[in-house]
């Protein structure tokens, strides 16, 4: 018999003779911790792409800047901006910046609003397992009795 039928057989017996739930528990344990072991990676990962992304958004908005300076410069382009458009420039800044913080501010609501859910969650998925078990330890103990 070769060694890899041996394997399969060992495991096939392993399955028949093993507790359903404990099977599921086992099986459940086991996706868990991949997940909890790739999740910082993930996170990690999507860290790295954004700062990435923000230091070449920078690099490309100064270098458009600086070489539409060096044509103005070059043309003899007079680049001084009016009061008028300096304003709009600034106002139109401080309008994205606080568009920026309120999408935030929910972003942040919404997340701790949902892990107050999750926890709400957690806390009756436990209470609706304590009660489903009285329930069938009265259930058995009323057709045990007779």
């Amino acid at each position: 018999m070769s060694k890899s039928t041996n394997q399969s057989e060992n495991r096939s017996s392993n399955y028949q003779t093993r507790d359903i739930y404990q099977v599921c528990k086992d099986s459940f344990q086991k996706i868990h911790g991949h997940i909890e072991k790739a999740t910082p990676q993930y996170l990690q990962s999507f860290t790295n792409l954004q700062d990435e992304y923000l230091g070449i958004w920078m690099n490309f908005v100064n270098s458009s800047l600086a070489i539409q300076q060096h044509y103005a410069s070059k043309a003899g382009i007079n680049t001084n901006a009016t009061e008028a458009l300096t304003k709009v420039v600034h106002d139109s800044t401080e309008e994205i910046v606080k568009s920026y913080d309120s999408q935030n501010k929910i972003a942040f609501t919404i997340i701790d609003a949902t892990r107050q859910t999750l926890k709400t969650i957690n806390e009756n998925a436990t209470a609706f397992a304590e009660l489903n078990e009285k329930i069938v330890d009265s259930w058995i103990s009323t057709w045990v009795k007779n």
